[in-house]
């Protein structure tokens, strides 16, 4: 287990305070005050990376939108069920519960994709978390302060779970890094 806390040091100027762990526990923060992002590093196995490393992915984002039974059901289908390995539909649809669970909602909007094609990300809506994750060769990176007028980038690694609730007092702009092309993003918002 290792947890990181206000990660950078405040010397780094105005950041995101970020709590990482390798522990489902971690999620608890989420309701700490002076929290801008909680990390769930988790361990997946080894399959997963196997999978993903030999499997055809496919191009472009789709988008699922609606109450948890919805995007439950809607992930369950045959045609987006031949688009991604089943353990990634899987673990999509039990983080999506998560989400909803941690944010006391039903709502939500799933997107599953490339992380090539994905938007440019935006500010988060008042009262919703948002969830993100990328699967395969990829990272979820996020600015972590200013050091001689540049942005200084962090990231977590491949699968782990990055929640960042709107609650939060810091602006946590973040983007998707593919590394090779066998990456898959995801992002749920609740609210």
């Amino acid at each position: 287990m290792f947890t990181i806390e206000n990660w950078p040091a405040a010397a780094m100027g105005e950041a995101p305070r970020v709590r990482a762990s390798s522990m489902p526990g971690s999620l608890v923060d989420l309701a700490a005050p002076g929290v801008d992002m909680v990390v769930w590093a988790r361990d997946v196995p080894p399959v997963w990376h196997e999978t993903l490393e030999t499997c055809a992915l496919p191009d472009g984002c789709i988008t699922l939108a609606g109450t948890l039974d919805e995007v439950t059901l809607a992930l369950r289908r045959p045609d987006l069920r031949r688009r991604y390995p089943a353990f990634l539909v899987e673990d999509v649809a039990q983080t999506a519960a998560l989400v909803a669970t941690l944010a006391v909602c039903t709502s939500l909007t799933v997107m599953l994709g490339d992380p090539a094609a994905w938007p440019d990300a935006g500010p988060l809506p008042a009262a919703r978390l948002r969830a993100l994750c990328c699967y395969g060769a990829g990272t979820v990176d996020w600015v972590s302060g200013r050091v001689g007028g540049c942005d200084l980038l962090s990231s977590i690694s491949p699968y782990a779970l990055a929640f960042v609730p709107a609650w939060g007092e810091a602006h946590v702009a973040w983007r998707f890094a593919r590394l090779r092309e066998r990456a898959v993003g995801l992002e749920i918002v609740a609210g």
